[in-house]
């Protein structure tokens, strides 16, 4: 398996002035090293992280209560606990629009039974600010017990501020060929939940070879999809990691 770095130049060969600073993609890696369980159980592999700038690395992340040695820049990434709240850093260069609550559903989900929307109030934005951010880190702390790790298959931002990068799906390509799939295999999770179809294009067969059934195909959570579908989702994520139902057919 190659370097994060060495995965990351023959990336930045693809995208060219269009890849996201080197220090950042380490950032985020090191935003998913904090949080991977000592026994993984569960993959949630997703597409990518959003990119982060150099000066939105710049932004301090306060003191977060209950995680010693947690990163303290900001990221574009949905570990980052400042990400889409704005009272973490205080900063005046915080971005106007920031955050992932659908992201935050899936980890709730993850962790909790789901029967109704209303299930999600705890980690939205309708709940107080310092309770929700308790809340989520609750969610945070109870996923890495469970054994549940987000893991994208880009090491590198494939969307800058709300568009596609050009190379995007070559660049998904060669991180998994290069870097993320040693990462998924290696970590010998029960169960890989493959988070959109553009994402399954890509890594399916692998699944199929090193997972056999074990391994479950989802929609994104901003796909075009009704309510009902996307609510469905979710309960498909807690029957798989909170119910911890880590065998079966492949979706």
């Amino acid at each position: 398996m190659q370097t994060l770095k060495e995965a990351y130049t023959l990336i930045r060969e693809i995208l060219g002035e269009h890849a996201e600073p080197l220090e950042s993609v380490e950032l985020v890696e090191t935003y998913r090293r904090f949080f991977k369980p000592e026994k993984v159980r569960c993959v949630l592999l997703a597409e990518s992280h959003v990119f982060t700038h150099d000066s939105e690395r710049q932004i301090p992340i306060l003191p977060v209560p209950g995680l010693p040695g947690y990163p303290e820049q900001y990221a574009r990434f949905v570990y980052c606990l400042g990400y889409g709240e704005k009272h973490l850093t205080e900063s005046e260069n915080h971005p106007r629009r920031d955050g992932t609550p659908q992201f935050w559903k899936i980890f709730f989900s993850c962790c909790n039974p789901i029967s109704s929307p209303d299930d999600f109030h705890p980690i939205l934005g309708k709940t107080p600010a310092e309770q929700r951010v308790r809340n989520k880190i609750e969610t945070l702390e109870r996923m890495k017990r469970q054994g549940v790790w987000l893991v994208d298959a880009s090491i590198v931002a494939l969307y800058k501020d709300g568009k596609k990068i050009p190379g995007m799906f070559e660049a998904l390509e060669a991180s998994w060929r290069s870097y993320t799939r040693d990462i998924v295999i290696s970590a010998q999770p029960e169960h890989v939940i493959c988070i959109g179809k553009g994402v399954a294009s890509v890594v399916e067969s692998d699944l199929k070879k090193h997972f056999s059934s074990n391994y479950t195909v989802l929609a994104q959570p901003n796909a075009f999809l009704s309510s009902t579908e996307h609510f469905e989702n979710y309960k498909t994520y807690s029957r798989i990691c909170f119910g911890q139902q880590f065998s079966g057919t492949a979706e």
